[in-house]
């Protein structure tokens, strides 16, 4: 695969030298945005426990979080949502982008248009996360490209898309960091994009589709105030420039900061305590007794008297309910409902990339990942080639085809075995988690689904798969002496790849089945020792109980130690007899496969067997993991 085709692209290509000013709007996918008012009424969320979820008890306490609210977001305006800590801001606005969890109950209406919100949302929205989720091995020109190809329209020509990216980036002044890598949150990377420059990149990946609608949680908080003025700025222009509506969560702004909204919507004990122009919100409060002090930051008066207690919060609402911002909301409301016949053109006829695309990019994108970030795979191939050359020189010069040097093979094979064996299972189990966060942001915004994402994690899994057995069995196989012959060679060579891959599907399929490390662990232990246990080295296969045999039957262990076994002794005629009379004489290769039970036939069927080892286990993980995601989505 070229990564360069993948997550590159050059910055002086002549279809790179269009200005915003000169960009066209995707005409191929983009239908004409109208302005529209999006509103709620009698809107209700609450918890759901599982046994309330599918028994449906009366006698099961729910915990409610927003009760019968109703508001009114007009078309082109900049929307702060504020409130205590559990007041139901952040359930609000999911309940608004439709992206509540399905724990959740909710009840009531969320319109916008006339239309219903899980109609339009989808592709005529953009949701920027509280806490930003990247791949820190991407510059933020390469981060965007990449994003654009999955986001936008599969018929956006390649060089509309790649100025849609110049765009945005030119726009949102990220000019300056286009070429700096976005950085690990560690931040273990010499050059990385500050906290301000991450939030920004999270507003230019939600503005490549060109949402007229985007939901912000909390994009000032953990910013320094010059770097929150500056993402408020971005969303104020974004505003009035661009014509679109911004909706997102703030906390306790300053005074300026507060003031630049156009529209204020405050929530306290899942109620609104105020909705309507942010430069009123003093005015309301004073008229209902509350006054603000002189130079005292507002937005902190504001929520001082919203988390006094109870009998405030209950007060405060209740005068909303009864004043005239509220009159004004129920005339907006009722006259939305009243023209709510909308035009079908405001939905997206969008189109998304091809499920091979998808794949193509993300597979590129973790290929990357392991060339810019390579410590890990570093770490561990040279691991492998530390431990090859000390049982290499362990073995050294003792492998002959004599009665005492039967162990000694046994015992290469072995080693051969269980480092191919351990190692990939609970590397690969330590290092799936690291992705799910990404996965999950990416996944529930809907870039691809989960099968893409397992097969190009698996994909890119593949050179570990073959390089770490080849280089560490060559050394072993080269300093013990074993057969001077190319064809055992390659299949030994095979046998570790196929017994390292079988404890990589192995170890995805316990990660996904149990969906918790620790949980994984506690069962993926006993298996692995039963496995081993049932080889043929610590029992005799033919001393294994009957019940037991179907164990042997899928011991990828046992498969690859007799194959092993198989190939440096079934061609053997003759094995000289130790002098000593007490050490037992096995004469040929035919008589050591007989003392393990191993047959000489089994080599080909046993190397399928584990092709199909490797296949079924990778079937029931993606199974398990597409399951999961789901439940994830829904739940």
């Amino acid at each position: 695969m070229d990564l360069s085709s993948t997550v590159f692209f050059n910055p002086s290509d002549s279809d790179f030298s269009t200005t915003h000013s000169q960009l066209t709007p995707a005409d191929e996918y983009k239908i004409e945005d109208q302005d529209l008012a999006l509103y709620w009424t009698d809107l209700s969320v609450q918890t759901v426990n599982k046994r309330d979820r599918w028994f449906r008890s009366s006698l099961e306490t729910k915990k409610v979080l927003l009760k019968n609210v109703e508001g009114y977001i007009p078309p082109c305006s900049l929307v702060a949502i504020m409130g205590p800590s559990g007041a139901g801001k952040s359930t609000l606005m999911g309940a608004l982008a439709h992206k509540l969890p399905a724990h959740l109950e909710v009840e009531g209406n969320v319109n916008i248009g006339g239309v219903s919100v899980n109609k339009f949302m989808r592709h005529n929205s953009g949701f920027m996360y509280q806490h930003n989720l990247f791949s820190g091995v991407f510059t933020v020109k390469e981060h965007l490209y990449f994003m654009a190809k999955l986001k936008m329209d599969r018929r956006t020509s390649e060089k509309m898309l790649r100025n849609r990216v110049l765009a945005i980036i030119e726009k949102l002044g990220l000019g300056q960091c286009a070429n700096t890598r976005i950085g690990s949150n560690g931040g273990h990377d010499r050059v990385t994009l500050s906290g301000g420059e991450r939030k920004i990149l999270a507003f230019a990946t939600e503005l490549l589709t060109d949402p007229p609608i985007l939901f912000c949680d909390e994009p000032t908080t953990g910013l320094d105030s010059y770097s929150a003025q500056k993402v408020v700025n971005i969303m104020e222009e974004l505003v009035s420039n661009n014509k679109k509506t911004v909706v997102c969560i703030i906390h306790q702004p300053s005074s300026e900061l507060l003031n630049v909204f156009h529209q204020l919507i405050l929530v306290a004990d899942g109620r609104i305590a105020y909705s309507g122009p942010a430069n009123k919100v003093t005015s309301f409060f004073e008229s209902i007794g509350y006054r603000c002090p002189e130079n005292y930051n507002s937005a902190e008066f504001i929520m001082k008297i919203l988390s006094d207690g109870s009998s405030s919060v209950v007060s405060v609402c209740d005068e909303f309910a009864m004043s005239k911002h509220s009159e004004q909301i129920q005339y907006s409301i009722s006259k939305e409902m009243f023209f709510e016949a909308i035009n079908p053109s405001i939905f997206r006829n969008h189109l998304s990339p091809f499920w091979p695309v998808k794949m193509y990019h993300l597979t590129g994108r973790y290929f990357l990942e392991k060339v810019r970030d390579p410590t890990i795979d570093v770490h561990r191939f040279l691991q492998k080639v530390v431990i090859a050359l000390m049982v290499g020189l362990c073995y050294l010069g003792t492998i002959q085809e004599t009665q005492v040097a039967i162990q000694s093979f046994q015992g290469v094979f072995f080693i051969l075995i269980t480092e191919n064996f351990f190692t990939p299972m609970y590397s690969v189990m330590s290092h799936l988690p690291t992705q799910l966060p990404l996965f999950t942001r990416e996944y529930t915004s809907g870039l691809y689904g989960a099968s893409t994402f397992y097969f190009a994690n698996m994909l890119s899994t593949i050179p570990t798969l073959i390089i770490e057995p080849v280089v560490y069995t060559t050394i072993i196989y080269c300093m013990a002496g074993l057969q001077n012959d190319l064809y055992t060679y390659f299949l030994t060579v095979i046998i570790t790849i196929l017994v390292m891959a079988v404890s990589t599907s192995c170890g995805y399929m316990f990660s996904n089945i149990f969906g918790s490390m620790s949980l994984a662990l506690t069962f993926v232990q006993p298996f692995d020792n039963v496995i081993m246990m049932l080889s043929g080295i610590f029992l005799n296969i033919r001393s294994i109980p009957w019940f037991l045999r179907w164990v042997v039957a899928i011991s990828w262990f046992e498969l690859g130690f007799e194959g092993l076994t198989i190939l440096q002794w079934k061609n053997v005629p003759f094995i000289k007899c130790s002098e000593d009379p007490d050490i037992p004489c096995l004469t040929t290769g035919a008589e050591v496969l007989d003392k393990y039970d191993f047959v000489s036939s089994n080599l080909m069927p046993n190397i399928y067997r584990m092709i199909w080892l490797f296949t079924g286990f990778h079937v029931v993980s993606l199974t398990c993991f597409v399951i999961r995601a789901r439940l994830h989505k829904l739940s």
